[in-house]
């Protein structure tokens, strides 16, 4: 019975919890996203396209240093330098890292092309915050030229999803192609040691979109590439995702999906003739980006579920525990029982005896006082 009991609160617990986070989701967002755009004045065209495409979820916009009460709440961060000399000061990279220790977490830190108009500059702040929550991932201080497959000239790169890993394919459904126009190489980064992702495995990274297998390393301005060499050619990558401890992601892109010179999500804004469905090259590019927010979103409840299930597991644990405890107080109430029983009859026959001896010892003082008394 006590079982039974103990089985229905933990149900009706679960239930609570279930209805309760029911409720919750239907009254507000299924996640929050902040942009930042550092040193911006405001968000940019494709960006504002987005905020108003995908409304499932909260968009948060900073144009400036990023403190912790921007990022209260946030499921997912997009860290761009609109400003390629705005750089990330140390005291935002510990906020972004205290953030990202939180768990369940997407950080999106696009890098740039070493071209030699100040885009450069984005590369070593890049890969401070990539560094910062302990990435693999890093942008290399290169260039990107795809004579195959681009939007008319080799430096308008066209992204494709020929190479993905097999773990994140779905993150390139419904995606031939998106735009990742004048973009460095992301690479790899372990102890050390640099590695070209179209070649090495690293464990937990995998490869999301790459130029075309003749994609062309080109060295615009110091310091030299990290890994590649001018000249090299192949299936260059230029977006990655990593799979971190507590359910954290990152993903490293070569260019921005906002605010650089021409965006991943929706170029056709500021070039409707070159980049629209109808246009020579079409690409979707908001595609890929909707399809990394919905991963986002599952990965945020996903580790939702599992804390439910630990919870659970916990509440066996101490239902468990509770009947141990019931039966360990059950053999002592039974063994206390039978002491008093014990007891009981033990001072029962006494007292029997103790009557028997008064009615004896009065029989006795009957009898034996009148003869005494004749003697």
């Amino acid at each position: 019975m006590r079982s039974k009991i103990i089985n229905l609160i933990l149900l009706s617990s679960l239930l609570l919890s279930a209805s309760s986070a029911a409720l919750v989701g239907a009254q507000t967002a299924d996640a929050t996203i902040v942009v930042q755009m550092k040193g911006a004045l405001d968000a940019d065209d494709n960006l504002k396209a987005a905020m108003n495409d995908i409304t499932n979820v909260e968009w948060k916009v900073v144009l400036g240093e990023l403190t912790a009460a921007d990022l209260t709440g946030a499921d997912m961060l997009i860290m761009i330098q609109s400003d390629p000399a705005a750089g990330f000061t140390e005291a935002e990279l510990n906020v972004v890292k205290t953030w990202f220790d939180g768990g369940a977490r997407l950080l999106w830190v696009p890098t740039d092309s070493d071209f030699g108009d100040g885009q450069q500059l984005r590369i070593g702040p890049a890969n401070a915050a990539l560094a910062a929550v302990g990435s693999k991932l890093r942008g290399e201080n290169a260039e990107i030229e795809d004579p195959v497959s681009n939007a008319g000239a080799s430096y308008r790169c066209y992204g494709i999803p020929d190479h993905v890993a097999p773990e994140v394919a779905f993150l390139v459904d419904d995606v031939q192609k998106a735009q990742f126009h004048g973009c460095g190489i992301i690479i790899g980064y372990v102890g050390g040691t640099y590695y070209a992702l179209e070649e090495a495995s690293l464990e937990n990274v995998y490869v999301v979109m790459t130029s075309s297998d003749e994609g062309i390393v080109v060295d615009v301005t110091p310091p030299v590439p990290e890994i590649h060499t001018a000249g090299q050619e192949g299936n260059l990558v230029e977006m990655a995702i990593e799979l971190m401890p507590s359910n954290n992601l990152v993903i490293a892109s070569a260019d921005s999906p906002f605010s650089h010179y021409s965006p991943m999500y929706k170029p056709e804004i500021q070039n409707p003739t070159r980049y629209g469905p109808a246009a020579p090259y079409p690409q979707q590019g908001a595609k890929l980006f909707t399809n990394i927010v919905d991963y986002m979103i599952r990965n945020k409840l996903d580790a939702e579920i599992a804390d439910y299930v630990s919870d659970i597991a916990s509440l066996t644990a101490d239902k468990t525990s509770l009947q141990a405890q019931v039966n360990t107080l059950t053999v002592e109430k039974n063994a206390l029982q039978a002491d008093l029983n014990a007891a009981q009859s033990s001072v029962s026959t006494m007292q029997i005896v103790a009557v028997a001896a008064l009615v004896v010892g009065v029989v006795a003082g009957y009898f034996v006082g009148p003869m005494v008394k004749k003697q």
